[in-house]
């Protein structure tokens, strides 16, 4: 069999394409909210003293664990999220409870991991951090995502990304 140099330099740039392009069409961790409505911060949610009309989709990083007979609560320092992962060198958007049936082990889910969940805020409730009376929404969890350790920076995330846009300059 003969190959063609000629057909092989323009395949290589073409199957490169492709496969970033796939990569790029990955889907994210959770489904998104269910409807998708309006999305508010935990710290919003605080302030407003009722509950979103809608799933929302927080995340952050845990700050502690409690198991119960029937769930397990988890304390979730809030960041901002780009694709569902928590921006952790951003400012807060405040702290909410995660309630999440069953047991899970705090080993897997302890202080300084990062968590992303989807569901609807129930109600909230009155906690402390410290000596600091505070506000704290509660989550009922229809999933969660627990992210590797480390930030992606850290993790040496070699993730390529593309953008397209439109400018215009004054």
């Amino acid at each position: 069999m003969v190959v063609n140099r000629h057909n092989l330099r323009w395949r290589f740039p073409l199957i490169a394409l492709m496969v970033l392009g796939l990569g790029a069409c990955a889907t994210p961790p959770l489904a998104p909210p269910d409807p998708l409505g309006p999305q508010v911060t935990p710290r919003a949610a605080a302030a407003a003293m009722e509950p979103p009309p809608t799933e929302q989709l927080w995340g952050g990083v845990i700050v502690g664990l409690q198991n119960r007979s029937d769930h397990t609560r988890i304390e979730v320092v809030s960041y901002p999220l780009r694709q569902q992962e928590p921006l952790t060198e951003r400012m807060t958007n405040g702290r909410f409870l995660l309630e999440v049936s069953g047991f899970l082990d705090p080993l897997d889910h302890r202080s300084g991991r990062r968590i992303t969940a989807r569901g609807p805020v129930s109600r909230t409730e009155t906690g402390w951090i410290g000596e600091v009376k505070y506000l704290f929404p509660v989550m009922d969890a229809r999933e969660y995502h627990l992210w590797p350790e480390g930030s992606p920076r850290e993790r040496g995330s070699g993730a390529v990304r593309f953008g397209v846009g439109i400018g215009i300059g004054l």
